[in-house]
């Protein structure tokens, strides 16, 4: 049931969670060494007859400092053991097991410690990293398209490239020469590192859904229907922002004179855009694995 209201409790901040259960009888202490976890969420009365007093004095003692939630039904034996336990336990939070109470102490803890994180350099590193991520999961899509389409969708997907390239003349030479020795030119294109922005790549991604859409059978999603459009509205845009800030600052410019404040409600948008389009990704990198 806790494990229920936590996830509840973390889908509003459009967070995935990952959740380790320990029974007391199999608490190890080196797995907390890391600081690893944001939030131990504990019953007083655990396996064996062991008290979770004990194991938040093993913690504290190795100065393991992440946020506490200690909760029993038996208050006063669980307040008798906190307070004997003092200095060493602290930082620890308490709640009767009351299902009322638990979820609301659970949540307004859940909410600092997510509060305390939102900030410019936070949001640039996370959206920073998801984007990259994206990039190189939709270079392999393309490729993965390209040795199995026919050649008539090969076509398609090479006219496309010789229009992009044709927009993009105006760049190195130099580069563009060493691409069009190739021949086909989609895959040498693609692949180079300093040919083809990501923009470019999308525009051939979409060229890509629209065949697996009219020709596989591709299940539709919203956004398949303009994928470029959509991505760089909800993921580029924001991610070239925030690569243009410093640190102090709590406005970005997403587009000409779209100014957004950095604050919860971007946090919570850029993840859940970003978990949108790992979606959207992670269902194009499945099909064209296994569906064609």
């Amino acid at each position: 049931m806790e494990r229920l209201r936590i996830n509840s409790i973390l889908q509003e901040h459009y967070l995935i969670p990952e959740i380790v259960r320990k029974d007391g009888d199999d608490f190890d202490i080196s797995e907390l060494t890391g600081n690893d976890y944001d939030l131990i969420i504990m019953d007083y009365k655990l396996a064996e007859g062991t008290t979770g007093d004990t194991v938040v004095t093993a913690i504290r003692e190795n100065n393991i400092l992440t946020d506490i939630l200690f909760y029993s039904s038996e208050e006063h034996n669980m307040l008798t053991a906190i307070s004997k336990g003092m200095p060493p336990i602290d930082g620890v939070y308490l709640t009767k097991r009351d299902y009322n109470l638990f979820t609301q102490k659970a949540e307004n803890l859940i909410n600092k410690i997510v509060k305390r994180s939102e900030d410019i350099v936070n949001l640039r590193g996370f959206v920073m990293d998801g984007s990259s991520d994206f990039e190189v999961r939709i270079q392999e899509i393309l490729n993965i398209v390209w040795n199995k389409f026919t050649e008539e969708e090969k076509g398609i997907l090479e006219e496309a490239v010789q229009r992009t390239i044709k927009r993009n003349e105006d760049r190195d030479q130099k580069t563009k020469k060493k691409v069009l020795e190739v021949n086909p030119t989609f895959p040498a294109a693609v692949n180079n590192i300093h040919f083809f922005s990501h923009s470019d790549r999308l525009y051939l991604l979409e060229k890509a859904i629209k065949i697996l859409l009219d020709n596989y059978s591709l299940s539709e999603e919203e956004e398949f229907s303009s994928f470029k459009a959509y991505y760089e509205k909800e993921i580029s845009n924001y991610r070239n922002a925030l690569g243009h800030r410093k640190s102090t600052d709590n406005i970005i410019e997403i587009t000409k004179g779209n100014f957004v404040p950095v604050d919860e409600a971007l946090h919570k948008k850029m993840r859940n855009n970003l978990s949108r389009y790992n979606f959207l990704i992670e269902q194009l990198e499945l099909f064209v694995t296994e569906k064609i």
